[in-house]
């Protein structure tokens, strides 16, 4: 038995939409003729036949419109095939790793998963969430292809790596909205060393967390949101706008008497030098780019 081939199975389905051979035809760029035998070829290798063609347009008969579904979706898979092949042969990466930050939303990650998979269907993105030795560690080692980390100055791998600056995203002081502290705002920096302060563990480890160290009831949380249920019940905490915004979580920011305005802390991406970057490369770095250039905007 004969089989059928992408082009009578393009044919097939453009007529089928077109509802006329002349429309397909000029859809395909090809002549209505060659449309023609394509079609009554398929009818021929499939022993079916697919339209009536009594009136002046044709009709998909009963079993045209049970082969319209499968067909479709072999000429999309031949599509996504054909782009997958594409890519490998421009130099994409089975498996591609990114670390990131704990300051850095789950739904941000996702966004970015959601671009770069639909980019690259033939790579896996692996997402490792890690403080910054560990993300370094693994750049280093060849384990990791990127990673999404504070700025520290002048804490960067010893060399083989570049890096780009990501921006500076603000930051503030929050509190649950039912807070005592903010009945009495500004407050002052005696006044917030009674009460527990919550960290992210990441920050804690960095300058940030030195410079932003107020309480003595210093408590470190490595899960943001173990985090964010601590903090609805007492305390405060030092964090990104972004990543609140994220969490919608009612939290308020709250006016603090030693801060004229919000902070704002750096991030930085790292990944292995290369001299030619490849076209995956150049879209992670692009995709997360973006990100942080509309989170600095604001």
């Amino acid at each position: 038995m004969s089989r059928a081939t992408l082009e009578q199975l393009n044919a097939f389905v453009s007529v089928a939409e077109e509802g006329s051979f002349s429309k397909a035809a000029r859809k395909l760029r090809k002549d209505r003729s060659t449309l023609h035998h394509q079609v009554s070829d398929l009818e021929i290798d499939w022993n079916v036949t697919l339209f009536d063609r009594a009136g002046r347009k044709p009709v998909l008969t009963e079993n045209g419109k049970a082969l319209l579904a499968p067909s479709r979706f072999i000429i999309y898979q031949m599509q996504s095939l054909e782009r997958a092949t594409d890519d490998l042969s421009e130099g994409d990466k089975l498996d591609i790793t990114i670390c990131y930050d704990s300051s850095i939303p789950g739904c941000t990650i996702a966004r970015f998963d959601q671009k770069l998979a639909s980019s690259h269907p033939m790579s896996r993105f692996n997402w490792l969430l890690r403080g910054t030795e560990d993300a370094l560690n693994l750049l280093e080692t060849g384990d990791a292809d990127f990673a999404i980390t504070q700025n520290r100055g002048q804490i960067h791998p010893d060399s083989g790596m570049s890096f780009i600056n990501l921006g500076y995203p603000g930051f503030q002081f929050y509190v649950a909205d039912d807070s005592e502290l903010l009945l009495d705002q500004p407050v002052s920096m005696a006044q917030l060393q009674r009460h527990r302060q919550f960290a992210l563990e990441d920050f804690s480890k960095s300058a940030i967390g030195e410079q932003t160290a107020v309480s003595s009831k210093l408590s470190m949380v490595s899960d943001v949101d173990l985090l964010m249920l601590l903090l609805q019940r007492e305390g405060f905490a030092l964090l990104p706008i972004h990543l609140v915004d994220a969490q919608k979580r009612n939290l308020i920011p709250l006016a603090v008497d030693f801060a004229a305005q919000k902070g704002h802390f750096g991030y930085v991406l790292q990944y292995p030098s290369t001299a030619v970057l490849k076209p995956w490369q150049r879209d992670v770095i692009q995709t997360i780019v973006t990100w942080y250039q509309e989170v600095c905007k604001e």
